[in-house]
């Protein structure tokens, strides 16, 4: 038998195959989790007005991926004329806008899980990612209520082929290798191999993950031919995500995804589109004289992105249309240009946690919550979430919240929260208005802001309510920052952290916290 011919399996065989796949990938430690992930960041979407709050503290709870949300707000693309670095993932959320930061942190999920260096692989995923931000195109242009759910669909459209690339690349490559020669169709050639569509396969690895049904439901084949134009929702979810999807393989099919390319596709030419025009057109309403442009700027998004994740970007000849990808001489990334603010950078820490340049985040934090407050978009609890998220990293405090009166139970209930366990701490954060005499109430009525390094001295430790001795029994440093509008108490902002803080809190770094209070207070007066 030549070394090059496929043994060719029965149908039984098959199925084994296929089911031991899935096995293996239920039980590889990192696919669950990332399942966990993933399904997190999509309900976090329907929590309503909490749901930029729940989005910011899952990805400060990866440091990686904080770190690549800040790069990506930082590019030029994004930041264009903004003068200062996006510091907070507060900021990053309200520059590149609340849809585009949860569809970007799936797709760094997904990369972070999958960073083998096989080529096919990032094919695959680099394909994912240009098909979601497709995807956007038509999302901005619909009427349909929580239509970015078609640029999540589109993500995972093609699944099936990144898990069977990462996992099975032997396999992989049998599927592809006849598509490659033009003698089978991507369809016929999955069901010889698999015993079933790729996108059979990826749906049913995502009910594994206990995804929504709907995106489940999106991934799955159309109707081969001309789509006729849907009736519903959940069919045009479906159909935007099989039109990014195809979209998508016409860019990577026909582009270079790799630095200092010079190679440039004009896709005015119908060649390119279509195909897409005759089985899309009519169902989606696309214009053929606008669909060139949504391609340019696929290539473009897509790039950036790849370039700020530090994906080793291929050419199409990585995929199944050709062979091993060739690498070329990189150009320099745009965060390093003078028009772009320089990264973050980790900077060494006191015991306590907080950084040793609490200045210089401090001021950087005044300066973004000044450009958010000068655009006048802002909705007053972002800006709260901006300030909570400046103290937590520029501090080093371990928990942060904003506290606020409730006029009807007379109660100051914490409303908006960051940091850890910040879920269970923001219910029990939570006391009477009508208390005196203790840390708290002394700080509302004489409106002091206070900076407590050590809370274990008798004096600080009479002072500290029950309340916050129960629930609060680890903290050894605090702050408490009352917020007075027109001469009465609306609540408080506090911090804490479970370490003594002997370094405290110089005047110039108090100087620049009381300014950005006073920006929170003249924002609330309004």
């Amino acid at each position: 038998m030549n070394k090059n011919t496929v043994p060719v399996l029965n149908d039984q065989q098959v199925r084994q195959r296929r089911d031991q796949l899935l096995f293996q990938i239920s039980t590889d430690q990192r696919l669950p989790s990332l399942g966990i992930a993933i399904s997190t960041v999509i309900k976090i979407a329907s929590t309503g007005e909490e749901s930029v709050n729940k989005l910011a503290n899952f990805i400060l709870a990866d440091v990686g991926l904080t770190k690549d949300i800040l790069n990506l707000a930082n590019s030029v693309s994004y930041r264009k004329s903004q003068g200062t670095s996006v510091t907070t993932i507060s900021k990053a959320i309200f520059i590149l806008g609340f849809d585009v930061v949860k569809t970007s942190a799936l797709g760094m999920l997904m990369l972070e899980c999958f960073n083998e260096q096989d080529q096919s692989l990032y094919y695959e995923l680099t394909h994912s990612l240009c098909s979601s931000i497709i995807a956007r195109e038509c999302v901005s242009r619909s009427m349909y209520q929580d239509a970015e759910e078609a640029s999540i669909s589109a993500l995972f459209k093609n699944m099936g082929q990144v898990l069977i690339s990462a996992q099975a690349p032997d396999l992989y490559r049998e599927i592809m290798q006849p598509v490659k020669d033009g003698t089978d169709t991507l369809h016929h050639s999955a069901v010889q191999h698999l015993g079933c569509s790729l996108a059979h396969f990826g749906s049913m690895v995502l009910q594994q993950w206990n995804m929504p049904d709907s995106i489940v439901q999106a991934i799955g084949a159309l109707p081969f031919g001309e789509i006729k134009k849907s009736r519903h929702r959940s069919e045009w979810v479906k159909q935007v995500a099989a039109f990014s999807s195809d979209a998508a393989e016409v860019v990577m099919r026909n582009t270079q995804f790799m630095p200092g390319s010079t190679k440039e596709i004009n896709f005015e030419n119908e060649k390119y589109t279509k195909e897409l025009m005759q089985r899309y057109g009519a169902a989606l309403e696309l214009d053929p004289k606008i669909l060139p442009s949504w391609l340019d700027r696929a290539v473009k998004e897509t790039e950036q992105l790849v370039l700020k994740l530090g994906m080793r970007t291929v050419t199409a000849n990585a995929s199944t249309k050709g062979g091993a990808a060739t690498n070329t001489e990189t150009v320099l990334p745009d965060d390093l240009l003078m028009s772009s603010a320089t990264e973050v950078e980790d900077k060494p820490n006191y015991p306590s946690g907080k950084p040793h340049n609490a200045r210089d985040l401090l001021l950087a934090g005044v300066m973004e919550m000044t450009q958010t407050i000068s655009t006048g978009k802002f909705q007053l609890n972002d800006l709260v979430l901006q300030l909570l998220e400046i103290l937590h990293g520029s501090l080093g405090f371990q928990f942060v919240t904003a506290s606020l009166k409730d006029v009807k139970s007379e109660r100051y209930v914490a409303r908006i929260s960051l940091g850890q366990d910040w879920h269970n701490k923001q219910k029990n954060f939570n006391f009477s208005s009508k208390g005196a005499g203790d840390l708290f109430h002394l700080a509302l009525k004489n409106n002091a802001d206070l900076m407590i390094g050590d809370t274990s001295s008798t004096k600080i430790h009479d002072l500290r309510p029950e309340w916050h001795l129960t629930h609060f029994p680890d903290v050894k440093s605090l702050m408490i920052l009352p917020l007075i509008v027109n001469g009465k108490a609306i609540g408080l902002i506090y911090a804490d952290r479970n370490c003594v803080a002997p370094e405290g809190v110089p005047p110039d770094e108090t100087s620049l916290v009381k300014t950005m209070k006073g920006q929170l207070l003249a924002a609330m007066s309004k």
